[in-house]
């Protein structure tokens, strides 16, 4: 088996931890600056140009994410961050499904309320344009 070279392994590593710290930092200062509405809106509609660079750009990022499941790095939340940034139906569902569960939904309300905000409104059914 080839070994990795001892720069791309330190660096790798470097990446892996910046990208770990960033998403715990990342994580609550977006959810407390989303409007308590911000669930049960409609989407907003973008232009073609904005769809095609939103999916590329997201595709690129679960990809990303598939690849650090083997590799160091945060799969997991490059694939969930990877899918907030497409525009696609499905990413709506899923973050519902997400949010609908008890644990996740405390751990977010806890965040927004610590931050002085409102709580989020949860939807129990698809928000359409």
């Amino acid at each position: 088996m080839p070994q990795i070279p001892r720069a791309i392994e330190i660096g790798l590593i470097v990446v892996s931890i910046v990208m770990f710290v960033g998403s715990l930092v990342a994580l609550p200062w977006i959810v407390r600056r989303l409007p308590p509405d911000h669930f049960v809106r409609p989407p907003k509609a973008h232009s073609l140009a904005t769809k095609i660079l939103r999916n590329v750009s997201g595709a690129v990022l679960v990809a990303l994410g598939i690849a650090m499941l083997v590799l160091p790095g945060q799969g997991i939340i490059a694939i969930l961050f990877g899918i907030s940034v497409m525009d696609l139906d499905v990413k709506h569902r899923l973050i519902r499904k997400l949010l609908c569960q008890k644990k996740i939904q405390h751990a977010v309300q806890k965040i927004r309320s610590k931050a002085g905000k409102p709580p989020l409104v949860i939807p129990s059914h698809p928000v359409v344009a």
